[in-house]
Order: C-alpha cells, then sequence, then structure tokens
C-alpha cells in the first residue's frame, strides 16, 4: 500500500511524535540502565522494596511518556523503536517488524511521516 500524504494540520504532532519516538530510541537503553543501578543502591542501603519501587516509577514514567507523546496523529499507533520496545515491554519485539523512526511510515494507516517533518 502506497503512504498517504499527511494534512497540513498534522504537520506539528507528526514532529512531536517522531522526536518523542526518537528519544525513545536512543535514550531508552541508558535512562533504564541507570535506573537498574540506582534503584540497586537504594535497594542496598534503604531496603529492597523501595529501590524495587523507584525501579517501577522510571519505568512506568517511560512507559506513560512513550504511550501518550509518541503515536500517530491519525490513527493512534504508538511509533515503538525497537531499541524502546526491548526495554519497556519486551514481548513486543516480537511483533514489531520495523519501526517508524527507520522507515518514515506508519505501521497502521500507512501516513507518511517524512512528509510530514517539513
Amino acid at each position: 500500500m502506497r503512504p498517504q500524504r499527511p494534512d497540513p494540520s498534522e504537520h506539528r504532532k507528526i514532529r512531536m511524535a517522531l522526536r518523542a519516538a526518537t528519544f525513545m530510541k536512543w535514550a531508552a537503553v541508558p535512562v533504564m540502565g541507570i535506573a537498574l543501578i540506582v534503584s540497586f543502591l537504594i535497594a542496598y542501603s534503604w531496603g529492597g522494596y523501595f529501590g524495587l519501587a523507584c525501579f517501577l516509577l522510571v519505568w512506568g514514567s517511560l512507559l506513560a511518556f512513550t504511550c501518550t507523546m509518541a503515536r500517530c496523529p491519525r490513527c493512534g499507533q504508538v511509533w515503538w523503536p525497537r531499541t524502546a520496545v526491548f526495554v519497556i515491554a519486551p514481548i513486543l519485539i516480537l511483533f514489531t517488524s520495523e519501526d517508524e523512526t527507520d522507515s518514515f511510515v506508519c505501521r497502521r494507516c500507512h501516513l507518511d511521516i517524512g512528509l510530514g517533518l517539513k
């Protein structure tokens, strides 16, 4: 199926969503690695459950950020980069073939993201 041209009103939303998806592509793994190290330090010094709660708080905020910001403006599909999928929801990596940050086309509605960036 050929990619569909975005409406001029969708250009700003596409730029914001792709920026969030790109941030998740490069920052999800280091953020979760740092959060894991900090949660181990907190668990060692204050107790195991408090460290786990801090780790889950960071993980939940990262998931909420992705689910609210990195969405297609036309169909609402979350643009999951493959690195963020590995950190946030590893089971989803089995179902994603390619991410929108590489192909610049939405998987569900075939919206052409590249034209929305201009």
